[in-house]
């Protein structure tokens, strides 16, 4: 028998959380294991690496780094510049959603990637979802998710003050003690708003997200494992730490890059899926859009088209935040991502403490998972 969407979905519902590198997670993944080895002819491992469990040391290293280049402005001029810069252009990075080397500076925890892969062949289709859960945040609260995008322009102008002031100090004007005074408040407060609800709160249980994108992968790979594509490989990836900077993709990626480069690869991710909307995504990204205009994405059009059960399932537009396809789609490899919404174009009770199994519609995971699963087998 197939895997089925729902019974993943609930056996690993038996986790409070799964937060990248906790023990929580590595249970969850062993569970997973557990399921994936009873599929026949399926070669299953994991590949370990170390990450930070969450971005917040990443921005306490960012306000520390400014209150340095701001304090010191006067004295050290071009070293506080540098200094400036560099976490500057490091925050810049981490929201454009690019790669940043000052996230793997923070502590790190050891936790996995799961691969679970059959077949072999020209193709290589890759279905992903990752499965850390994430830290509970302010910013994601309903009230104030609306305005995310805003909240990361005001955040980098604020960090950007680590530049601007040592650029005056070169120029002969020193800021008086007072506005220095202001800055460091607005930089401390920035830094304990971002980390608030995680500190009260903790991991969120992480039912919509990602639960439901790894019931839908898993349950997608199971069946096309059963009934392979014609010369191809098969390969589940389920990634941790992208709730700190998609991070666990981004080392899947660099360790296979020669691999992924050299192959005829597509890549299906599902991320959150619960909700009641399923759309896949044409256009992501930070500061700079991110356009998924490839084979994958025309062929999800082809097939709404085409098939009524899909009928509902549209293409959509993503501002907050992004997904682990990022990599492979800045690299050139065919990627997608299918997501869910409400009707006001949100991710319910994502990234808070209501993120619960109550709110997943399992009926739309299983819709996700099996587009998903017809969009690979349309692909000539």
């Amino acid at each position: 028998m197939t895997l089925e969407s729902k019974t993943i979905f609930e056996s690993l519902l038996e986790w409070p959380h799964r937060g990248a590198g906790t023990e929580e997670e590595m249970m969850a993944r062993e569970m997973l294991l557990t399921h994936l080895e009873g599929e026949y002819g399926v070669n299953t491992g994991e590949e370990a690496f170390y990450a930070p469990r969450t971005y917040l040391p990443f921005f306490g290293m960012i306000a520390a780094g400014q209150l340095f280049a701001i304090w010191s402005a006067e004295a050290l001029l071009y070293i506080a510049l540098l200094v400036g810069t560099v976490f500057w252009v490091s925050h810049s990075l981490f929201f454009d959603w690019r790669q940043s080397l000052l996230v793997w500076f923070s502590p790190k925890k050891i936790t996995a990637n799961l691969v679970a892969k059959k077949g072999e062949g020209r193709r290589l289709f890759i279905l992903m979802a990752h499965l850390d859960s994430a830290p509970a945040s302010f910013a994601y609260r309903p009230e104030h998710v609306k305005n995310f995008s805003l909240s990361v322009y005001l955040s980098t102008v604020i960090v950007g003050t680590g530049v601007i002031i040592p650029l005056f100090a070169i120029n002969g004007y020193y800021a008086p003690v007072w506005l220095l005074t202001v800055l460091s408040a607005v930089l401390i407060g920035q830094f304990f708003v971002s980390g608030i609800d995680f500190w009260r709160f903790g991991y969120t249980p992480g039912a919509n997200d990602n639960l439901s994108g790894v019931a839908a992968a898993v349950a997608a790979a199971s069946r096309l494992w059963r009934h392979m594509p014609a010369d191809c490989e098969v390969r589940l990836v389920v990634p941790s730490a992208e709730e700190a900077g998609m991070l666990g993709a981004q080392h899947y990626f660099e360790q296979h890059e020669d691999e992924l480069l050299s192959r005829e690869v597509y890549l299906v991710n599902w991320d959150t899926v619960g909700a009641k909307n399923i759309k896949f995504i044409t256009q992501t990204g930070g500061f700079t859009p991110v356009y998924y205009d490839n084979l994958l994405t025309n062929t999800a059009q082809q097939l709404t088209q085409q098939n009524v059960k899909f009928k509902d399932i549209s293409s959509g537009l993503h501002r907050v935040g992004d997904f682990d396809t990022i990599w492979f789609q800045r690299a050139g490899v065919s990627a997608l991502t299918l997501a869910s919404y409400d009707d006001e174009g949100a991710m319910p009770h994502i990234h808070t403490e209501q993120d619960k199994a109550a709110f997943v519609d399992l009926e739309n995971v299983e819709l996700a998972s099996r587009f998903g699963e017809a969009l690979i087998r349309m692909i000539p």
